[in-house]
């Protein structure tokens, strides 16, 4: 039976929505190790503070909590009825650069996806980044306050096609709130064009893990790139974000569309090392460990055509821990 025509998933109803939000310090700026902790962190206690009149109860009411839209973004509390992990509504891409420290003048620039058709939480988070910027982010300075920043500007940008709108111009006032929604019909596009370039180089495919990657299978914490956990768990999560902010979840049976696939598939090269680092969790209130896999390894496989659109979706929906604090982000290598 021909694998790569069996697993083809034909309809993932599921939208996303990237945002790229370029600010500027306007105080010193330090961050400690991994930025996505804190600035997730600083998003979170923004949230709360202006927009949910309850986050200081010990516990909330449930009528609350289904109707307020940051404990929809933020609460950890609910199961979701649709079977599967509960998945937030969106996903935090950390700053690129290396450097932890901007003086005032200096621009850095990070990530927020929102997942579903409609844009109901834009609004909270736009005003949540202004917000935080204006509290502070990072590590305390000798007065004990943190750095803050002012946002420049806001744009939508589909990694998949390229597009860029502008929603927050330099100087303006107003947020636009078109977008450039990354749909299905682009993930299978972007996963054919995928296709036909490793074909042409024997079937090998890299992936570079850009934030720390952390999977767990079974109760163990995975800490080599093998692949079958890393493609049980990108589809899991798309599974997952389908049912609870898509269209549903779609008619997959994994031991049958995906397990036969992915099995297969052969890890040739490993250049990742362990990045343990850790962070805080307000929720939790102690320290969390965010660390996990980054850097490149290479695989190859009979044929990719089956799981290619899976990669794809997860490049933009990012996968394992903590993706709410910038973790699990990776990028498909054209070439390996």
């Amino acid at each position: 039976m021909n694998t790569s025509t069996q697993t083809q998933v034909t309809s993932i109803p599921l939208t996303a929505h990237p945002l790229r939000f370029t600010v500027v310090a306007e105080t010193p700026i330090t961050f400690h190790d991994f930025k996505g902790s804190a600035l997730r962190g600083a998003l979170a206690g923004a949230l709360r503070r202006s927009y949910c009149p309850e986050w200081r109860a010990a516990e909330t009411d449930p009528l609350h909590q289904a109707l307020c839209p940051v404990c929809q973004l933020l609460s950890m509390e609910a199961t979701p009825e649709e079977g599967g992990d509960l998945r937030r509504p969106y996903a935090l891409r950390p700053p690129e650069q290396a450097q932890s420290h901007f003086a005032p003048g200096e621009r850095f620039t990070f990530g927020l996806t929102l997942f579903g058709d409609t844009l109901a939480y834009l609004p909270y988070l736009v005003l949540a980044v202004r917000a935080m910027g204006e509290e502070g982010v990072g590590a305390q300075n000798g007065a004990g306050a943190r750095g803050r920043f002012a946002v420049e500007r806001i744009d939508a940008v589909n990694p998949l096609t390229g597009e860029e709108k502008t929603m927050l111009a330099p100087g303006a006032s107003t947020v636009h709130t078109a977008t450039a929604p990354v749909t299905h019909a682009q993930v299978l596009a972007s996963a054919a064009r995928l296709a036909q370039q490793v074909r042409a180089q024997e079937n090998l495919l890299g992936i570079e893990f850009l934030t720390p990657l952390r999977l767990i299978q079974g109760e163990a914490t995975v800490k080599t790139p093998a692949f079958f956990p890393l493609a049980k768990q990108v589809v899991l999560r798309v599974l997952d974000l389908c049912a609870q902010h898509g269209g549903g979840r779609p008619d997959v049976v994994l031991k049958r569309d995906l397990y036969p696939a992915a099995d297969v598939v052969t890890l040739l090269a490993d250049q990742t090392s362990w990045w343990d680092v850790a962070g805080y969790s307000g929720r939790l209130g102690r320290a969390q460990q965010l660390g996990g896999l980054v850097g490149k390894a290479c695989y190859q496989a009979a044929s990719w055509d089956a799981l290619l659109p899976w990669l794809v979706w997860g490049e933009v929906v990012q996968v394992g821990k903590n993706v709410v604090k910038g973790c699990g982000v990776y990028q498909l290598l054209r070439t390996a």
